[in-house]
């Protein structure tokens, strides 16, 4: 909603409301998982992870946000108002938080912005809904074999571009990161994936399928 707008410009449209600004270093830790949520965060500049860290040191990669996302507006309005997951910096970040009175004043004195916002939440609540057909999954590849499709549906081709690290894909899938190298092995050499470092090409889009209907 914010994206094609600079610092300058973000302060000046909240200028007639009270807000904070915060500061962040790569990898710093914005919010705890349960920690109370009464603020809606802006992303000024920078990027953000949103993770679930589980007991066992295995971590779940929810989403990724950059300079002119929100985050926390669904728990701030919710009636548990505690974060679900863990919020980091994933470089040198700023962000701006406002609290919910002056945020709904905010929507109210812009209505341009509320039904962007609304779609936002929209598309945020489909990406949750992917997110937890993939954790659903029983398999390794069928986490896989979910993953790639998706990425043909929205990429429109074969070769499937990884625009992210395994590591941060293994975490999206819920996986530890040696189980991806090996199911990633497993399928190539089924003749099913070729794939690079950047790069998943599917060779058998159909077997792909079948695997999620088994």
């Amino acid at each position: 909603m914010f994206k094609n707008k600079d610092r300058e410009e973000i302060l000046e449209i909240f200028k007639e409301y009270n807000y904070q600004l915060a500061k962040y270093n790569k990898n710093d830790i914005i919010a705890l998982e349960y920690e109370p949520c009464n603020k809606i965060g802006l992303i000024i500049s920078g990027s953000i992870d949103i993770k679930r860290i589980l007991s066992s040191n295995n971590v779940i990669h929810l989403s990724s946000l950059s300079s002119g996302n929100l985050f926390g507006e669904v728990i701030a309005f919710s009636d548990i108002n505690l974060y679900p997951a863990t919020v980091i910096s994933t470089t040198s970040s700023e962000i701006l938080f406002i609290n919910k009175v002056n945020f709904i004043k905010f929507c109210t004195d812009n209505t341009n912005f509320l039904n962007s916002f609304l779609n936002d939440l929209t598309n945020k609540i489909i990406a949750l809904n992917k997110s937890i057909t993939t954790l659903s999954l029983t398999s390794i590849r069928q986490k896989i074999s979910n993953f790639l499709l998706n990425e043909y549906k929205i990429q429109g081709s074969v070769f499937i571009r990884l625009n992210m690290t395994k590591q941060k894909l293994s975490e999206i899938l819920g996986i530890p990161r040696p189980s991806l190298s090996r199911e990633l092995i497993n399928m190539k050499d089924l003749g099913i994936i070729d794939y690079s470092r950047d790069f998943i090409k599917i060779l058998d889009k159909e077997e792909l399928e079948n695997l999620l209907n088994q």
